[in-house]
């Protein structure tokens, strides 16, 4: 069937409309009784999200053996060691809360095979349609940091065992390794060009991933995977106007300086060309991004389209023409797999991200 989420703009590009959001759907009743009923009337982002799962990971602080006074930014990082640990207490604990929340990704999915009416009644932005577009799925292809390591794969093995209607799977779900970077991946089938060294970046909401990749003939030879780099200003809701300026004049600088650095190591390699494909915790749109989802949110105080304005500023700074092409994060993980029919592409992060295959 069509996809009812993926609308054509004037251009003729395809892009997912924002309403495929799944962190802001309400349970409003529990697919199946008796896994975890607390989820009922609760929306997605609030049962299963990276603050969420820190949250349950510090009621198991001393189970984990978690330093105290660990900052916010380090929690995440050490939940994933602790399922790596040789302390079999501490990688019980880890994959004790990997598999609570894949019970939870068990019913989130099990919400969109089922369609209750009482989901459905809640769900106001969906049609029919976008309701039966979901049961037609097959295969649901789960990327993200949260599916990596032990923890990633504790998580996916519950979710696994969970999710059936009357003793029937219903979906196939499926990881990758280096699940992390399929967004990079994923940028390296926009790229118009056939032969070249390129920069291919994912700016998430915690981390940034940057890779250096090499075509020739049109196919992608060698693909450099650069440090993680943690994002910056991600603040989401800064009523004043004068502070929110700031912030996205930061941000901005922030982005420019990561991938114009990445630019530069590129240039060891060879000649670099002068596309440049991100993809990026927001919507996207003709280059536009999305005014009210996320902390790149901000960028619109600076310019109406921000791939414009990323491309002219990456331009000054090289002096050279540059042309960066946006596009959203889990869309591109969805341009890899675009080879998977009836599937879906769910990132597990900092949120659940959604991308479809199907995408053109």
């Amino acid at each position: 069937m069509m996809n009812p989420f993926l609308l054509t703009g004037d251009d003729g590009s395809c892009y997912a409309d924002s309403c495929c959001s799944l962190n802001r759907m309400i349970i409003a009743e529990a697919p199946v009784r008796g896994i975890d009923d607390s989820i009922s009337g609760k929306e997605v982002r609030d049962i299963f999200s990276l603050s969420v799962i820190i949250e349950k990971a510090m009621s198991y602080a001393d189970a984990l053996k978690l330093p105290k006074n660990v900052s916010l930014r380090e929690k995440p990082s050490l939940l994933m060691q602790a399922a790596e640990s040789e302390d079999m207490t501490v990688r019980a604990a880890a994959e004790d809360i990997a598999s609570f929340f894949g019970r939870r990704l068990a019913l989130i999915l099990l919400t969109l095979k089922t369609a209750l009416p009482e989901n459905r009644s809640v769900r106001t932005d969906w049609s029919s349609r976008h309701w039966e577009y979901w049961q037609s799925i097959e295969n649901i292809i789960a990327v993200g940091g949260l599916t990596d390591g032990s923890f990633g794969k504790a998580l996916i093995d519950e979710a696994r065992k969970y999710c059936f209607i009357n003793g029937r799977r219903a979906y196939n779900i499926i990881t990758h390794k280096n699940a992390a970077h399929m967004g990079v991946m994923g940028c390296s089938r926009m790229l118009k060009s056939s032969d070249g060294v390129y920069v291919l970046a994912d700016f998430g909401q915690t981390n940034i991933k940057i890779s250096i990749a090499e075509k020739t003939g049109g196919r992608l030879v060698n693909i450099e995977q650069l440090p993680v780099i943690r994002s910056e200003y991600m603040q989401w809701s800064i009523e004043d106007k004068a502070e929110l300026e700031r912030q996205a004049e930061l941000l901005h600088k922030y982005i420019l300086s990561c991938i114009c650095d990445a630019y530069k190591k590129a240039e060891a390699l060879g000649n670099v060309g002068n596309e440049i494909v991100i993809s990026i915790a927001s919507y996207v749109h003709n280059g536009r991004l999305d005014k009210n989802r996320g902390g790149y949110a901000k960028l619109n105080v600076l310019c109406d389209n921000y791939e414009e304005y990323l491309s002219g500023s990456i331009s000054d700074v090289l002096d050279k023409s540059i042309r960066v092409r946006l596009i959203h994060d889990a869309t591109a993980v969805g341009l890899y797999f675009s080879d998977c029919p009836k599937s879906v592409c769910l990132t597990l992060g900092t949120f659940i991200g959604v991308g479809f295959t199907d995408i053109i």
